[in-house]
Formats: C-alpha cells, structure tokens, sequence
C-alpha cells in the first residue's frame, strides 16, 4: 500500500464488521485500558473471555484461535454454531457453567433492547465480570444515527406487500433510495453522513442492512445514557475501542478542539467530543474498577505494553484535518525497532522515553502498530523452496472456505492475538499450496479438485499461476504473524 493515505473512518463509521472485529481482542483491549490510566487484564494462560453478541460465533473463533493461552466463549449463540467453531479447541459455545471473565464482549445489540432489557442485560454483564474486568459495549450512537431514523418510517410504508426475506427486501429498499437519490431528493442531498452509511450497508449482510432499514426496535443512545447506567453498577468509563477516539488530535481538527476546554470530567469530554465528531456508532470500553491514581504506576504499565508493527499498515493515514506519513520520525524509527518482532514500549530503541510513549500512543492508534500478548521474535523469511504449513486448524478451514469469501480472509495471528487479511485469491493458492506444494501444476490439480472438476488441471493452469503470485507479496508477513510456519 505504499503511497496510499486511506482514511482512518472508513465509510462504515465504526460499525461492527459482518464478521470478526479486531477491536476486540484482548491485547488491543489492554492497550485501551493502559493507555487510558486503568490496569489491563493479565494475559497468563487460562485468562477468560466472552462474546455476548456472538451471530454463529465465528467471531469468538477466530479470536480464540489467536489467542491459544485464553478460555474463549460464545453466550447466546443465534441459531446453528459456525462450523469454524469446532476448531478452536479452547472456545466453548453456549456453556452451561461461565467462569468469571477478564473481558465481555457484547457489540451491536444493546441499542435494540427496551430500557428494562437493556439495564438487566448491563447487570449481568457486570455480574460475570472479575474485578477489574473490561468490558465493551457496541451500540448505535447519537447524535450520528439519529439522521438514519426518518428513513425507517420511509422504507416501513414502501415495503407494503413484499415478501419478508430480507435480500429482497433490502433490494426494493435500495432500489428506490437510489432513484430518489439520482432524482436528487433533498434528504439524501443533505445528509452526507446517512449516504455513506447507505453505501456501506449495501455491501454488508441483507440481515445487518435490514436490522437497521426496518428494525422497530432499533431506538440509538446517547453516550451519556450508556455511561450514566454503566457507572450506576459499579463501571467505570475507560474509553473507546477505536484508539484514535481516545486522542483529541487525531480525533478533531485544531479549531474544533479548542470548544474541549470547559470539559472537567472524561464523560463530559466524550459527550462534547460526539457533537463535534457526529459517530454513527460508539464502541465503549469499561473497566470493573477505578481508574490509577498514581501517574507512575500508571507510566510503569504504559510501558509494559508489547506493540508489533500491523501486518498491512499503508503509508500514512488521512485524518480528514491532516495526513500522518509513517515514513518520518517518529514512525519511521519505531518501525526499525519493530523490524525484529513485537517488544515493550520500554525496550524500543532509538527513541527517548517520552517520545517512544508518544510514538506508541500514536502508532497504535493510527493502525500503523497493533497490540500483542507477549514479546515474540519475528519469524524468518521463508527460505526458497521450503515447504509450507498452515499450523491452526481455523486458519486451515478458512482457506478451505476461501474462494467463497467476498474479498479477503481473516487468518488468526497467534503472535499479535489478532488477524492478518489475506486477499481471496492470494487465500486460494495458500490453500493450495499447503495442501499440494508449490510446484504450479499440482496447485492446478488442487484448484481443479476444490472446483469439482479434477480431470480438468489443465484448464486451471492459468488460474494457479495469478493465485500464486498473487500469495507471493504475502507469504513474508503471513511467517512473521504466525498464520503459517
């Protein structure tokens, strides 16, 4: 991605992706915690996480497949398992017995319970918290959101006398959007905001999009409301999963920020911070416990922090106020002292300690470094020729799935506790390769066998040389995270 300056938002406003969200997991949870003046969870084997929220529980999967040492569940799984949950050996769905969790995870449903459901539902979160657990609370937030509602009413009186299946439903509903929008409908004209949100909900899941279309229940909250019910059962308010929310910096434009100043608590911070930033969506994170009162002890485990580079970080990022190159200081020695595999922000070289603070904040933050559970050396680059192992049995059936994923697959990262993308036919030709080896006509052989048609290799040989070199560019970094040996 050289050159390339994404935005750090992308169009989907921080909703829930369809499928696992990296903000979940336990180290990047920990560094919100320290970095937000609370203690993290311990990382040692046997910690316990939970997903509340879990759809088939693809997501806990994934996480648990990244994170060996940890106890993983699914609570409250919406009809059949995923298959991917069979091959995570230390997650468990729909437990009879819970443990006592160092973290909970419920992401995306909590702006659809009634005020009763939603405050015992907060309860009992709180309840199979451990002390000093974290929490992270996903919810469809004000004042953002409120520009979506007027349309439920819209679509709710055009969807009179269709069929309740919600790919055609969500269908009609885009369809007429898009020639009120081409007719240039006012409402759509003046809400930027409520347009992006559309085109992101076209490419999601019918059953997220219509959730959001026609979903009665679907009332979004007011930051101030979740935190007011959150610290009524004994949370405090830690932050927000997306780091860079944390920063007013990054977060706002120079202008904006000076209107922060009359804030004297971080709840006050936040409410401001939504009126000028406008979120469609907040993902909170709690803490069962005070926040550190003592400015060393908090440095001291601010600096115990493992960061490693992120395994796509782009050249930069676009804030929308400024642009952030990763090729200049600080980023760029950070970079050299990350080269060799994930360390403690005290041990980064080449910086002094305040900058290296400063520069890890940032870098995580920014998507340029991502939290890991423990120090781990950088694996070698694969040696020519050498053959190739893909050491998880997850990651082996999400290969074996490759070639009908949209765009790329998530493979666990046991190094990082999070996930390496791999585009969809660079994850068609690791599958292959794994399996048959690299020699490019039994990657043919193997592409003809996965398609149906074995005695045809010969016609797949074309499409086995683009899948290999398309995994190519990768195979480096999928060695250096832990998805493949």
């Amino acid at each position: 991605m050289t050159g390339e300056y994404p935005e750090l938002d992308d169009a989907d406003g921080g909703f829930p992706p369809d499928g696992p969200c990296a903000q979940h997991a336990p180290a990047h949870l920990n560094a919100v915690a320290a970095t937000n003046g609370f203690v993290p969870r311990g990382l040692a084997p046997g910690y316990t996480w939970a997903d509340f929220s879990p759809g088939d529980g693809a997501n806990a999967a994934l996480h648990a497949a990244a994170n060996p040492d940890g106890q993983f569940f699914a609570v409250g799984l919406q009809g059949t398992p995923s298959p991917l949950a069979a091959h995570a050996a230390n997650l468990a769905c729909d437990p009879a017995d819970l443990p006592p969790l160092d973290f909970a995870v419920y992401d995306g449903g909590f702006a659809r319970l009634t005020d009763s459901a939603r405050a015992a539902r907060l309860s009992s979160l709180v309840a199979a918290l451990k002390p000093g657990g974290i929490l992270v609370l996903g919810y469809h937030a004000l004042p953002g959101f409120a520009a979506m509602m007027p349309l439920r009413d819209v679509l709710f009186s055009l969807d009179q006398g269709h069929e309740r299946v919600p790919a055609q439903r969500v269908r009609a509903a885009f369809d007429w959007l898009d020639s009120a929008d081409a007719a240039g409908a006012p409402y759509l004209r003046d809400h930027p905001g409520v347009r992006r949100r559309l085109a992101a909900l076209a490419t999601r899941d019918p059953a997220v999009a219509e959730l959001e279309l026609f979903g009665a229940h679907l009332r979004p909250l007011h930051f101030a409301q979740v935190a007011t019910s959150a610290m009524a059962v004994g949370m405090s308010f830690c932050g927000n999963a997306a780091m860079h929310r944390n920063m007013a910096d990054l977060l706002l434009p120079p202008g904006a920020r000076a209107l922060l100043r009359r804030a004297r608590k971080r709840t006050t911070l936040e409410t401001l911070c939504d009126a000028l930033a406008n979120p469609f969506y907040r993902r909170d994170v709690y803490v069962k416990a005070k926040p550190l009162a003592d400015e060393a002890r908090f440095w001291r485990l601010h600096d115990e922090l493992v960061i490693g580079l992120a395994p796509h970080a782009p050249a930069g990022v676009d804030l929308g106020h400024a642009r952030v190159a990763f090729d200049a200081f600080p980023f760029d020695a950070l970079r050299r002292g990350l080269e060799a595999g994930p360390r403690r922000v005290a041990e980064l070289p080449e910086l002094i300690t305040d900058i290296a603070r400063d520069a890890a904040r940032s870098a995580l933050a920014l998507g340029f470094a991502v939290a890991a559970p423990m120090p781990a050396t950088l694996k070698p680059p694969l040696a020519e020729g050498a053959a190739l192992a893909v050491p998880h049995p997850l990651n082996r059936a999400l290969l074996a799935e490759a070639a009908h994923a949209r765009d790329s697959v998530l493979l666990a990262s046991p190094l990082t506790g999070g996930f390496v993308a791999l585009p969809r036919d660079a994850a068609i030709a690791l599958d292959a390769v794994a399996a048959a080896g690299a020699d490019p006509a039994a990657v043919a052989a193997h592409l003809a066998a996965r398609a149906g048609h074995p005695e045809a290799a010969d016609a797949f040989a074309a499409a086995a040389a683009e899948s290999l070199a398309a995994l190519a560019p990768h195979l480096v970094t999928l060695a250096r995270f832990g998805a493949i040996a």
